[in-house]
């Protein structure tokens, strides 16, 4: 997360476009939320859309009422009304859009028209793609290589690995007040096993393991606890 904050900070500061990927569940979004929580209006001005499934006329139209604008009638003139809102921003404009993987081939064309029209206008226009990881092979297809050409920064984040896993639920845990030893060290073992290390998934599976234990009268989550939680998710 701090790498990857890193490298969307200097987005905000040098680069064009952006790309966070990574499989579903893994904090993309939260990595987002934490930039903007970190950013003041004064240094940037941002825009999030997770509706890419829209068409691109729809898209645009979003954008647009999210600047605080009324859209007007007709792309084109959508496509102006957002280049000229970004020329009045004080700071730098950034649009974040979650669920990229999801934005037709017309959407991302658009996106590079709006980036390369956006060259004459000053603060910048930068945008920030985040998707599961099918983006990056849709973004190496022909037609949209120029749109390629102008990631100026690409992150993927990937899921935890075991240790980190480990180290990851004790985090948790020692945030709630409790003790670390709550979570037995094979169970922290199985639940990256059964959820292949995603945060959401282990987040899922640690709580219904706790509801488990709670139920059963355990005063720890053990291996048959842990089991017991699981039959339930399916997992086994």
């Amino acid at each position: 997360m701090k790498e990857g904050l890193a490298r969307l900070d200097f987005l905000i500061t040098m680069g064009e476009l952006g790309m966070l990927t990574g499989p579903s569940g893994v904090g993309k979004s939260a990595l987002i939320k934490r930039l903007l929580t970190a950013l003041t209006p004064q240094q940037c001005e941002t825009v999030y859309c997770h509706l890419t499934q829209l068409p691109s006329s729809g898209l645009l139209k979003l954008v647009a009422t999210r600047l605080g604008e009324t859209p007007r009638r007709g792309k084109d003139r959508v496509f102006e009304q957002i280049l000229e809102r970004a020329g009045r921003t004080e700071g730098t404009l950034l649009l974040i859009f979650d669920e990229a993987h999801l934005l037709n081939s017309e959407a991302l064309t658009d996106l590079r028209l709006l980036l390369s029209s956006a060259l004459n206008i000053g603060p910048p226009l930068k945008i920030l793609l985040a998707g599961q990881d099918v983006l990056r092979g849709t973004m190496k297809r022909a037609q949209h290589a120029d749109l390629l050409n102008r990631v100026s920064v690409r992150y993927q984040l990937r899921p935890l690995s075991k240790p980190q896993t480990a180290q990851y639920v004790d985090f948790q845990v020692s945030q709630a007040g409790v003790d670390a030893k709550l979570f037995g060290e094979e169970v922290k073992d199985l639940l990256h096993d059964f959820t292949g290390g995603l945060p959401r998934a282990i987040n899922n599976l640690a709580i219904a393991c706790l509801l488990q234990a709670t139920a059963v009268g355990a005063a720890r989550v053990d291996e048959e606890v842990f089991r017991q939680a699981a039959a339930e998710f399916q997992l086994q």
